[in-house]
């Protein structure tokens, strides 16, 4: 099958050192619960296969969405501007009242 089995190894045929790295055969896959039924299956499952339904990935919290912010500071405008219309609309509406009552005063007199 060899032949000339007494001859040394050239330069090309050393092994090189990414051929020294050990390399793990299969990357080790871990189990987790379905969210939906509770089941064992694969940590990068898409879709149960217990009850079908689909996997997402976490997503990141409602609170570090840019989103989260936008909406509370809208509704914390929309707030204080209704309050302030309200608060506003109640002084004309008492202002008007005693504009009314003076007016009325000095016409009985």
């Amino acid at each position: 099958m060899f032949q000339n089995s007494d001859k040394p190894l050239e330069e090309k045929e050393y092994p090189d050192e990414a051929d020294l790295v050990e390399e793990d055969e299969e990357p080790s896959l871990s189990l987790t619960h379905c969210p939906a039924c509770g089941e064992l299956i694969y940590d990068q499952a898409q879709q149960c296969p217990h009850c079908k339904e689909w996997i997402f990935p976490d997503r990141p919290g409602w609170r570090s969405s840019r989103k989260w912010y936008v909406r509370g500071g809208l509704y914390v405008t929309k707030t204080l501007l209704l309050n302030w219309i309200f608060w506003l609309a109640l002084a004309v509406i008492g202002g008007v009242i005693m504009a009314w009552e003076i007016f009325r005063q000095a016409r009985e007199q």
